[in-house]
C-alpha cells in the first residue's frame, strides 16, 4: 500500500533532495560572472565548496550501512554517520554567513538573498532533524 504524499514523514531522501537542491542552486548562481565577479574568487570557491560538501556529507552519511546492529563496528559507523551530519549542519551555518557577506560584496538583490537563505535554512533544519533522530536512535 502506498502512502499519500501529505502523509509522508521527512526521510533521509528528503534531506538529500533538499541538500542537492541547495548545492545545484549555488553552483548555478555562482557561474554568473556579472554578479559574482572573479576578483572575489576565493569567496566564490569557498561558497561552492561549502554547498557541495553539505550534500556530499549527507550523501556519505546516508550510505553508511546501519542494518547489522550485532556487528562490532556498528557504533563506530553510527558515530561517523552522526559526525558527517553534524559537519553538514556546521557548513550550513558557514554558508549563511557567506550569504550575508555576498549580499554586500556582490550587491545581491534582496529577493535572491531571501531565496538563498531560505534554501539554506531549509537544508539545515532538515539535516538537523535527521541528526537529532539519529542521535536518539543510536544513543549517542
Amino acid at each position: 500500500m502506498s502512502v499519500r504524499k501529505n502523509e509522508q514523514t521527512t526521510s533521509s531522501f528528503n534531506v538529500l533532495d533538499t541538500a542537492l537542491k541547495l548545492s545545484t542552486y549555488v553552483c548555478n548562481i555562482l557561474t554568473n560572472e556579472k554578479i559574482f565577479i572573479p576578483r572575489y574568487q576565493k569567496l566564490i570557491d569557498k561558497i561552492m565548496a561549502e554547498s557541495c560538501m553539505i550534500y556530499h556529507n549527507c550523501r556519505v552519511a546516508n550510505k553508511i550501512d546501519m542494518r547489522n546492529s550485532d556487528d562490532e563496528l556498528y557504533f563506530e559507523r553510527a558515530k561517523l554517520r552522526v559526525k558527517l551530519e553534524g559537519e553538514a549542519i556546521r557548513m550550513c551555518e558557514e554558508l549563511l554567513t557567506d550569504i550575508m557577506i555576498s549580499e554586500k560584496v556582490f550587491h545581491l538583490r534582496a529577493s535572491r538573498v531571501k531565496w538563498w537563505t531560505k534554501l539554506t535554512i531549509e537544508a539545515k533544519n532538515s539535516i538537523d532533524a535527521w541528526h537529532k533522530n539519529e542521535l536518539r536512535r543510536y544513543g549517542l
